[in-house]
């Protein structure tokens, strides 16, 4: 039984460390089933003291070592990539975050069942990951719709991109909008769109002058096939007849 939260935390702390050194690569195994009962029998001693226990200021520390580690961790790798390689960076980034939620949310299981729940405070989970909300997304989210746009540009030009990264990136701006596509739609979307209308400007411009109108229609068709396909391997559903309309409406004005 611990005596006072210091001695508690500290102990916590350790094994917390622990976890994501393991998470972030740096020591091997995974903890152990042990290791991960004593931190919840910790955490389960400092919530049923008198006077109720240290229930509230463990869920600020559950906030705080996340904030702690996005800042001090996360943030700084990324900064440090540009184009595709930061977007490789943010899609492991954001797997080992969710993973770091899971984790501690195991840990911190009687915080979420006897404290959160009876209070109608966000979840556990909530917090974890609105902190990667508020604080990666938030900064990266701009700087990683123009590597994706650019990426996209390429495959219009016929390079071939790893289409299945550019799925995992735009995943993570659907599911940063907890439970709702406005992140995506604000942040991305809506300048893929005008980006597609910028690009197929250019394109008939220069169709018109070269082109049969033969060849001008059959350049229209596949380049529309094309964007129908983008939807289908990394675009969100939703996207498609938006994008198709402004495929027609620059294409075959």
């Amino acid at each position: 039984m611990v005596s006072n939260f210091e001695e508690g935390w500290s102990s916590l702390e350790e094994g917390i460390t622990e976890l994501i050194r393991n998470i972030e690569g740096e020591c091997e195994p995974a903890l152990k089933f042990t290791q991960y009962l004593n931190l919840y029998t910790i955490i389960y001693n400092m919530s049923i003291l008198k006077h109720g226990g240290y229930s509230q200021q463990l869920y600020e520390k559950y906030r705080q070592v996340i904030e702690d580690y996005t800042v001090q961790t996360v943030l700084p790798s990324l900064r440090e990539k540009h184009g595709e390689n930061m977007l490789r960076e943010l899609v492991r980034r954001w797997k080992n975050h969710v993973i770091l939620v899971n984790w501690l949310g195991k840990v911190f299981r009687y915080i979420e069942r006897y404290y959160v729940s009876r209070r109608g405070i966000p979840t556990l989970r909530k917090v974890g990951l609105k902190c990667f909300c508020d604080l990666v997304y938030h900064e990266m989210h701009s700087t990683a719709k123009e590597a994706v746009l650019a990426l996209i540009h390429k495959e219009r030009e016929g390079e071939e991109i790893d289409r299945e990264l550019v799925k995992m990136v735009l995943d993570i701006y659907v599911e940063n909008g907890m439970g709702t596509l406005g992140k995506y739609e604000e942040d991305f979307e809506n300048f893929l769109l005008q980006d597609t209308a910028s690009y197929y400007s250019w394109k008939v411009s220069k169709w018109i002058q070269e082109d049969s109108c033969s060849d001008y229609m059959l350049k229209s068709e596949e380049c529309l096939k094309n964007e129908r396909e983008r939807v289908t391997h990394y675009l969100h559903s939703s996207t498609q007849p938006r994008l198709v309309e402004v495929g027609y409406d620059v294409i075959l004005f």
